[in-house]
């Protein structure tokens, strides 16, 4: 009797008692698998949250960051406008920066410097070789190529090295750059410094620097005034969300040139 009932529930439509073993089997597979691979996927974004924690040196303006932006896409848009001796100037530029693959980044874009020359093009590599979580400090290497150069109109190519730290909510980072001009036998030396202290995760304050010194093979026609043009400044910088803004005012030295005056810059970056 029992055994035409379940045979006539069957025919009805209804389970059989012996696909529950099968079912609590794949239940138990399915819960398995998720504690299993719960601990990687919460250690791959905490490791990607410590990595963002240890590049904000991203947020210094004048600076190149130490580390590889902290997404797959990063775009920059920044301008700045400086005075000297009732000389007015500005400056726009626009950057997007990819990472092919983990410490390797492409970068593209263009600036606009006081509209003589219109848009330039510029380009960069750069490679990320140590990560603070690994080794304590982050550092990283590249090339640069910019249109209009430091002292002329005919492209420059620029090798460069920069460095970075975080100790708790204090944050330093530091750039060195030689370029050279491509259409003249001219060239420069860069250094930034950048020192900065996290007021909140998602706040920081400090000082940027940025100094460019030329250097020339060939001594005739050179200009009058000073051979170097310096930036300074302190900045704030404030990060919400996908977007990061820099804010930062100071001093400015323009190079061939004897005078001197403010100088401000804003930058605003979106990870994606």
């Amino acid at each position: 009797m029992h055994q035409k009932t379940q045979q006539t529930r069957q025919e009805r439509g209804f389970p059989s008692k012996s696909v529950r073993p099968v079912r609590g089997a794949a239940r138990l597979v399915a819960v398995s698998a998720g504690l299993w691979l719960a601990p990687a996927a919460f250690a791959q974004q905490a490791d990607a949250t410590e990595e963002n924690r240890a590049s904000m040196d991203r947020f210094f303006p004048l600076s190149e960051s130490a580390a590889t932006p902290p997404t797959y896409v990063r775009a920059e848009t920044a301008g700045q406008a400086t005075s000297s001796d009732g000389a007015q100037g500005y400056g726009v530029s626009q950057r997007v920066e990819l990472v092919v693959v983990r410490g390797l980044s492409l970068r593209v874009g263009a600036e606009l410097r006081n509209s003589e020359n219109g848009f330039t093009p510029s380009a960069q590599a750069k490679y990320q070789f140590l990560r603070q979580a690994e080794h304590g400090v982050n550092a990283s290497a590249g090339l640069r190529y910019k249109q209009q150069g430091f002292q002329s109109t005919g492209g420059e190519a620029e090798a460069f090295a920069a460095a970075g730290r975080r100790w708790g909510n204090v944050l330093a980072t530091l750039n060195f750059a030689v370029g050279r001009e491509l259409s003249s036998p001219e060239g420069d030396v860069e250094g930034h410094l950048g020192v900065g202290y996290l007021v909140t995760e998602n706040l920081v304050v400090g000082l940027n620097t940025r100094y460019q010194h030329e250097f020339e093979t060939e001594k005739a026609g050179r200009h009058p005034g000073r051979e170097f043009e310096l930036m300074t400044g302190g900045m704030v910088g404030y990060g919400i969300g996908i977007a990061e803004l820099s804010l930062l005012g100071g001093y400015y030295m323009p190079r061939a040139s004897n005078s001197s005056g403010p100088m401000g810059m804003l930058r605003l970056g979106l990870n994606f």
